[in-house]
């Protein structure tokens, strides 16, 4: 059975201790004999227990002299100017001693900000993306600010319940370019991965590229082999941004249906942004798959200008 990666620290950790004991012990041949002696006297106290000493000193003699030894070791460790933990092994985490767990079934700190950490780098966002949060979503560049701080409430709402693993649908961003989907589709997904909600986010483009690349290079037609795939059909959120600019082709739909199908009947969650209309989606793409869309996602109209371009009219007409 193949080790962790917590397994495989642990190993290296005890292993540098082990290192680090012997060429101490090479260097300083006293702090050896300290420790062979100390060891010793430890073995012969617990055979006293036992009525069976073979040192013939009693308990008190014995303890005394460990307690000189550890005394002398005290010394020699200042005197050759070694760190007083010099016999422990360094653990990266001393909560856990590397093991990932603090208790049993009970995690470490350490691996949860791993966990966090590594959901994060697989979530596909990029680091423009990371910071684009529910927080920073300013109303202010809209003209119907209340028609966005609905939208804001229901996208919030939808990522509370995915967070809470509760059922919660699945959400269609669509409106003009600029208007500010890329921004709320990421602070949806910041909010899951904090939550420790596993995310996918995947342009459409690259999500067919994906599937089309392990479609035809593999031997069989398992589209779950293949490292990347199985996220998408089975991660908690997976959001599928600019439905729409990818090349259309009868793979496209083919696969476009079978991962939407296979999400539905599965109850897991998903959001799609596009700069397509659903009367656009419905004539662009067969019905099967603008049924699944329009008959299972909620709705979420962005309009008006650009954001982007009146935050650079903005900063030009600034002194």
């Amino acid at each position: 059975m193949a080790l962790s990666t917590y397994g495989l620290k642990r190993q290296k950790k005890i292993a540098e201790w082990e290192t680090r004991l012997r060429l101490l012990h090479e260097k300083y041949p006293r702090l050896q004999e300290i420790d062979t002696l100390f060891s010793q006297f430890a073995l012969e106290l617990a055979l006293l227990e036992m009525g069976k000493g073979k040192l013939g000193m009693g308990r008190e003699e014995l303890t005394k002299a460990q307690e000189a030894l550890a005394w002398e070791k005290k010394k020699l460790l200042r005197e050759y100017n070694l760190p007083d933990n010099i016999y422990e092994i360094w653990w990266d985490c001393p909560a856990c001693q590397d093991t990932g767990y603090v208790e049993l079934g009970k995690k470490c700190q350490c691996l949860l900000r791993e966990e966090a950490s590594r959901r994060w780098q697989v979530s596909g966002l990029s680091p423009v993306q990371v910071n684009q949060t529910f927080a920073n979503f300013s109303l202010q560049w809209y003209e119907d600010a209340e028609h966005y701080k609905g939208i804001l409430e229901k996208a919030l709402n939808f990522a509370e319940k995915i967070s809470c693993r509760q059922p919660a649908g699945n959400l269609l961003l669509y409106g003009a370019v600029g208007t500010g989907k890329t921004h709320l589709c990421s602070a949806i997904a910041n909010y899951a991965l904090q939550a420790g909600v596993g995310v996918v986010y995947m342009k459409v483009g690259r999500l067919l590229d994906l599937l089309r690349e392990h479609k035809f290079k593999l031997d069989k037609n398992d589209l779950y082999t293949g490292q990347g795939l199985e996220s998408l059909y089975r991660v908690e959120l997976l959001i599928m941004d600019d439905l729409g600019a990818e090349n259309l082709t009868d793979f496209a739909r083919e696969q476009l249906l079978l991962l939407l199908d296979e999400r539905i009947n599965h109850n897991l969650s998903w959001v799609i942004s596009s700069n397509l209309s659903p009367n656009d989606i419905g004539a662009i793409y067969e019905d099967r798959i603008s049924d699944r869309i329009m008959g299972t996602a909620e709705v979420l109209k962005f309009t008006g200008d650009s954001i982007r371009i009146r935050k650079m009219v903005k900063q030009k007409a600034s002194p």
